[in-house]
């Protein structure tokens, strides 16, 4: 369990946000598990993936194929929501077995680089999902963007930076620990929708910690979150 992330440079990865984190740093905080126990159970493939809000807006996502939100408007505004989705899309697929995963990647995945990609994310979930499910609690595995940017836009094609951060705690398996990165996410109009043609991802920018924080272990981490409700209204599993 030697892997860091300073091995592994920067790839071409579906799991999007969780590609750095959800393997590769899975296996660095095994190194600085935490101890303990509790009889809540980590997250499996069969608990059922966070809930798709579709949008009444004209951008989309204006239905969910696969588990996946799909149908985006052939504008910029399109673009930049499908780049998000498709950026965060690793909160979901930790609860979807590999069939699953399969299928929502060819949701969204351009027919030229489906087959790569459904070989990586299904490699790379499975492996994380595996990891998690060694952890006798409960599992906080959040993906969250924080800003976008536009690098390009035609009707045809588009390139967005998404910058979002990661956050992972698990009990004996993960220590408490946050990732922030930025994806490049390229789209190509097809089928009628914005789809995933490429991305790539770059570490950073990473903020300091506030002069009030410190490390917590994942037992008291869990434990001062008890109670508390996710923004997606989905319980932590």
């Amino acid at each position: 369990m030697g892997t860091s992330t300073h091995d592994l440079a920067p790839r071409r990865r579906l799991m999007i946000a969780a590609g750095a984190l959800v393997v590769v740093a899975i296996l660095v905080a095994l190194a600085m598990a935490t101890t303990g126990s509790n009889e809540r159970r980590a997250p499996t493939a069969t608990t059922g993936p966070p809930r798709i809000q579709t949008s009444a807006v004209p951008s989309g996502p204006a239905e969910e194929r696969a588990g996946m939100p799909v149908g985006y408007s052939r504008d910029e505004t399109g673009a930049v929501s499908a780049a998000i989705a498709f950026a965060t899309a690793s909160q979901r697929w930790l609860y979807f077995g590999d069939d699953e995963v399969e299928a929502a990647v060819r949701a969204i995945a351009t027919p030229s680089s489906a087959d790569e990609l459904v070989a990586s994310v299904v490699e790379e979930v499975s492996e994380a999902r595996e990891q998690l499910g060694e952890s006798p609690g409960r599992v906080w595995w959040l993906v969250r963007p924080l800003a976008w940017s536009v690098l390009d836009h035609s009707d045809e094609h588009a390139t967005v930076e998404v910058w979002a951060v990661t956050v992972l705690s698990a009990v004996e398996v993960a220590a408490p620990q946050a990732e922030w990165r930025t994806f490049t996410v390229d789209l190509a109009w097809s089928g009628g929708d914005w789809t995933l043609e490429d991305i790539r991802d770059t570490a950073g920018p990473t903020p300091m910690v506030g002069p009030g924080d410190r490390p917590w272990d994942a037992i008291p981490f869990d434990e001062a979150l008890e109670g508390f409700v996710r923004l997606d209204g989905e319980p932590v599993r």
